[in-house]
């Protein structure tokens, strides 16, 4: 009987990582809930769309792009309780595994 493979950290990391990352800026919005996500959020949500467009080795233009979606999905009143980052790296997974 054979055993399965284990899958290297750098395929399991692609194999979770849209959805991983699009729960970070989901909780990330959450966390700005409120009066002080108008401005945290936006700081917040930059910094981590700049650091995750970094991990997926985008350019520092993709990686600007990256940033200011984030800050301003972040900072958006009333979409706390909405998961669209996490929604977005599902679809975006999806569509590269068919």
């Amino acid at each position: 009987m054979s055993e399965a493979p284990v899958p290297s950290p750098r395929q399991s990391s692609g194999v979770i990582g849209p959805v991983v990352a699009g729960m970070l800026l989901d909780l990330v919005d959450f966390a700005t809930f409120g009066p002080v996500g108008l401005y945290g959020g936006f700081v917040v949500g930059a910094g981590l769309g700049w650091w995750l467009a970094g991990l997926y080795g985008l350019t520092r233009r993709g990686r600007l792009l990256a940033a200011v979606a984030a800050a301003v999905y972040s900072a958006t009143p009333a979409t706390e309780w909405l998961p669209l980052g996490t929604l977005a790296g599902a679809l975006l997974k999806w569509r590269r595994s068919g």
